[in-house]
């Protein structure tokens, strides 16, 4: 009977310990799939739910920058420093594609001085990209800018023809060209608007307006054999094809200007308002 107490009391040791040991597995186990479930279900939500907020901030919200973390899931904006768009719309090609040789320099004063050039190259007509080629010829009244050393300023007329000299237009032309002391070589910006009153083909340019570049590269001697100009048509632009032209007074908004006879009637009646001047004693 002692004996078998005693075996007895083993067996129920035994099984004591097999039931805490597996109690202890399946806590263990228990722990674990609880983990696991959290990391899968909550750590992947949290992750695509922020970079979708993220994503979708970044879409509708211009001009901001936002910063997620995923510790706490708190949103941080502020301000980005991308520069704002300069909003100049140009044509994808060039319109004016042009080599320029000066012929001749006549000089007005100190600060002044009228040039004449030639050129060739070709027109390109917007949308369409048709091609035409030109030979033109114009003037130039060119002259230092104040308080700028080695730049110079531009304007004048050159009058386009087309190579067979049937149709013809006219540009007015403003430039600022900057020039490299060392090696003579010069750079600048153009604009120029075509008239309105242009034949055949080149009716397709009437009022346009456009915006490029000038350079000059010098030969070995440094004298500047030839001038490239490359200019395309400013998109945004508003266009001049009306009929009659405003008046200068319409467009710099003046007051109109007084007839003469009212002006006389007005100074003659203030003259006479005048007093008097009284005799000396």
């Amino acid at each position: 009977m002692s004996i078998s107490s005693r075996n007895n009391n083993k067996r129920e040791e035994r099984r004591k310990i097999s039931f805490a040991l597996a109690g202890t597995t399946s806590t263990y186990i228990l722990a674990l799939t609880l983990l696991s479930s959290i990391f899968v279900f909550i750590s992947p939500t949290q992750m695509t739910t922020t970079a979708f907020a993220q994503e979708e901030e970044n879409n509708t919200t211009a001009g901001e920058t936002t910063i997620t973390t995923t510790s706490d899931t708190s949103t941080t904006t502020t301000p980005s420093s991308a520069s704002p768009s300069l909003e100049l719309e140009l044509s994808p090609q060039p319109v004016w594609q042009e080599r320029v040789t000066t012929t001749g320099v006549t000089r007005i004063n100190e600060t002044h001085s009228i040039v004449e050039f030639v050129g060739n190259g070709t027109l390109t007509i917007p949308d369409i990209e048709e091609t035409i080629k030109m030979t033109n010829n114009g003037t130039a009244i060119i002259s230092p800018v104040p308080g700028s050393a080695g730049t110079v300023s531009a304007y004048g007329r050159e009058y386009v023809f087309s190579e067979d000299g049937d149709d013809t237009t006219a540009i007015t032309f403003y430039e600022i060209v900057q020039y490299d002391p060392a090696t003579l070589q010069g750079k600048g910006l153009a604009m120029a608007v075509f008239d309105t009153n242009a034949t055949g083909s080149l009716t397709q340019f009437d009022g346009m307006m456009v915006v490029g570049t000038h350079e000059e590269q010098p030969n070995a001697e440094g004298i500047t054999t030839t001038t490239t100009i490359t200019l395309w048509e400013w998109e945004a632009g508003i266009g001049n094809t009306c009929v009659v032209p405003p008046t200068l007074d319409f467009l710099l908004r003046l007051p109109p200007l007084q007839e003469e006879s009212s002006m006389n009637t007005t100074t003659k009646t203030a003259t006479s308002e005048l007093p008097l001047p009284t005799n000396p004693p």
